[in-house]
């Protein structure tokens, strides 16, 4: 009897149970029951925990491309993507859409897993430690124990550090609209809001965060916000906002210059809209791919730099997508449900 085979059947059987935690940890619930299984499970041997990482890996790379929609495509020859999409059995001369291919061949084995009617709604890590998070396409309204209040866009989530000193939330993934409950009577400590490497804190009562792939914008709608950076990177620039101003920071740029920004345009999606104004495609297919669980892919970066305006219901974004590669004369291809290919 060939021994190994038996171990590469166990290991086989490792990785499909990773892939099986993997969708229920990004599931739409995730509850203390299954975190504690999960806790079981990963605890096993070694092997589990390097099955897991490998899937929480794999699959947060196809993930990517909801925040860089041409990371995977960028400056290819569209006769090439075509010829890989047409014939995915074809070798491709590119690394990329290599790649494309097997983390698509990969989502579909772990879709199989549970169903396509439980398709992902986010990375597992983000959705054991957040406190509050919205599913794709809602907009979900939270109290918090002080009596703030967040409205979360899509997909996002953050995590609550409350303690004796401050209030702090930190923001892991997408936008939130904060309503800060004043520090009056009883109530001393800031309200502080951290994204990567800075923080917020409120001067007044309502502004806007919102954690891009490759940077965190703060915008205020009242009263004024101090945005810092944190650690090491807190030498750079300290600056107050005011209504109406905002400001983008990030690891590699450090703090950037305050702008004027119109904050109704900024919040629509408090009230289900979408609104760009002259906006490069690249960004807006970025902020269409947080409220799809597809994602949507540019064929190269001369189409992600051409410009796009209009208003969009965030129910209705099949129709958005028409509507703007209408307007820019593009072709449309799909790999139901995970990938859209524009160029």
């Amino acid at each position: 009897m060939d021994r190994s085979v038996g171990k590469r059947d166990d290991y086989e059987q490792i990785e499909a149970e990773a892939a099986e935690w993997v969708i229920r940890l990004g599931g739409a619930s995730v509850s203390e029951r299954d975190r504690r299984e999960f806790d079981v499970w990963r605890s096993k041997s070694p092997k589990h925990i390097q099955a897991f990482d490998f899937a929480l890996k794999t699959w947060g790379e196809l993930a990517s491309l909801r925040s860089e929609p041409s990371a995977l495509t960028d400056d290819l020859e569209w006769a090439t993507l075509q010829r890989s999409i047409g014939v995915p059995s074809a070798p491709s001369r590119s690394f990329g859409l290599q790649r494309l291919w097997h983390l698509a061949a990969l989502s579909i084995c772990l879709l199989a897993a549970i169903g396509f009617g439980g398709f992902w709604y986010g990375n597992p890590v983000t959705m054991l430690m957040a406190d509050y998070r919205a599913a794709l396409g809602e907009t979900r309204t939270v109290t918090l124990p002080d009596g703030s209040s967040v409205d979360l866009s899509s997909g996002s989530a953050i995590a609550l550090h409350f303690d004796k000193k401050e209030r702090r939330i930190e923001l892991l993934q997408g936008e939130a609209y904060f309503t800060a409950a004043p520090m009056v009577g009883d109530e001393t400590r800031p309200f502080v809001v951290q994204g990567d490497i800075g923080t917020a804190t409120a001067l007044g009562t309502q502004f806007l965060v919102d954690r891009h792939s490759d940077a965190v914008e703060v915008v205020v709608a009242e009263h004024e916000v101090r945005v810092a950076l944190a650690g090491s990177h807190s030498q750079a620039a300290s600056v107050v906002l005011s209504p109406g101003q905002s400001v983008r920071y990030s690891s590699a740029k450090g703090m950037g210059k305050v702008s004027e920004r119109n904050v109704e345009l900024a919040s629509a999606w408090r009230r289900g809209r979408l609104v760009f104004d002259q906006m490069p495609l690249g960004d807006v297919v970025a902020e269409l791919n947080r409220y799809r669980r597809g994602r949507i892919v540019i064929s190269n970066s001369a189409l992600a730099s051409r410009k796009v305006s209009g208003v969009f219901e965030t129910n209705d974004l099949d129709d958005a997508l028409n509507t703007i590669s209408t307007e820019l004369r593009l072709r449309v291809v799909a790999i139901p449900p995970l990938v859209t290919v524009l160029y």
